[in-house]
């Protein structure tokens, strides 16, 4: 018991020794309390941004699940359907059907044969009046009208230059300003040659600066309807001026049609099937100078006219 007593004394804060070692204590507290203090303010800075760091990342890589929705028993929008649309022909277009044309002829704006001259403004002149052969000069109109109804089949519209046979009524020159005025862009006359030739033969005439044009016309014409070129014209093209073609303001070319006093032309000029392919002839030579094309080797077939095309009327 004395001796527990003794060591009590020993670590008693009044004894020296005891209080020594308190203060070694409290000293080695205090000295690890500031060794921590200065470790955490010179390191705690990088700790804290590598710890920001690690959960950034565990942020980023953890995969967001989203809670699932339950379908609801919802009507869903129906599309509605584009209504079809169908193209239409421009206003005024021809829309008969007809059948097929030959190669060498192209189709108008409407895409089918019956519009090929469609937009052209065609100057068609019976040539003549009673004051020469009266007979010729009917003829000659029956002619153009022919060949008006035929052309406008084809979409054309169709301007004559007399719709008479009186006497010396429509001079040249008023048959010009007709053309003119109306805005033809070709003006094909119609004539035939009334000498008493003992061959079948035809030509045209066109000024200088026509002469292609008219090459053309009298080739597509020799093709449709089988006749020859007149021998003393180059080949079957005479250059002449004429008092149409110079006030007109457009092409003009003027036909031969034929040997009116040759007994096999004026059969000709008188009968139907002739007159057909007389029409189809100039028809192609005018469609070789709007396309800009040669006239073909071979004649094309001839269609006939549609019972149920309108034929319009155009008042000089």
């Amino acid at each position: 018991m004395k001796q527990i007593k003794k060591r009590r004394r020993i670590l008693r804060i009044g004894n020296p020794i005891g209080f020594s070692l308190f203060c070694l204590v409290c000293l080695g507290v205090m000295a690890g309390l500031y060794l921590g203090i200065s470790w955490a303010i010179k390191t705690g800075p990088g700790v804290v941004k590598a710890m920001r760091a690690v959960v950034q990342e565990e942020v980023m890589t953890t995969p967001t699940v989203e809670p699932s929705r339950e379908p609801k028993d919802e009507l869903l929008p129906t599309a509605t359907p584009t209504p079809e649309v169908k193209e239409t022909p421009a206003l005024g277009t021809p829309s008969v059907a007809t059948p097929e044309p030959s190669a060498f002829v192209s189709a108008g704006p409407a895409g089918n044969y019956s519009a090929a001259l469609y937009g052209q403004v065609i100057g068609v002149d019976p040539c003549r009046d009673s004051t020469n052969n009266r007979e010729e000069a009917e003829n000659n109109l029956v002619l153009a009208n022919r060949l008006k109804r035929y052309l406008e089949d084809r979409g054309a519209t169709v301007v004559l230059g007399r719709t008479e046979n009186d006497k010396g009524k429509v001079t040249d020159s008023a048959r010009a300003k007709i053309f003119l005025e109306a805005g033809c862009t070709y003006v094909v006359r119609l004539k035939c040659n009334a000498i008493n030739a003992k061959t079948s033969a035809c030509y045209v005439k066109v000024t200088s600066k026509n002469k292609s044009f008219g090459q053309k016309m009298i080739d597509a014409y020799v093709l449709a309807t089988g006749m020859k070129k007149q021998s003393n014209k180059k080949n079957g093209v005479k250059v002449e001026d004429d008092p149409v073609a110079a006030k007109c303001g457009c092409p003009c070319v003027a036909y031969l049609l034929g040997n009116w006093k040759n007994a096999t032309d004026y059969a000709n000029l008188h009968d139907e099937a002739f007159i057909e392919r007389m029409c189809e002839g100039i028809f192609n030579g005018l469609m070789a100078q709007i396309n800009d094309e040669p006239v073909p080797t071979a004649t094309p077939t001839v269609t006939d006219r549609p019972a149920d095309t309108p034929t319009p009327t155009v008042t000089p």
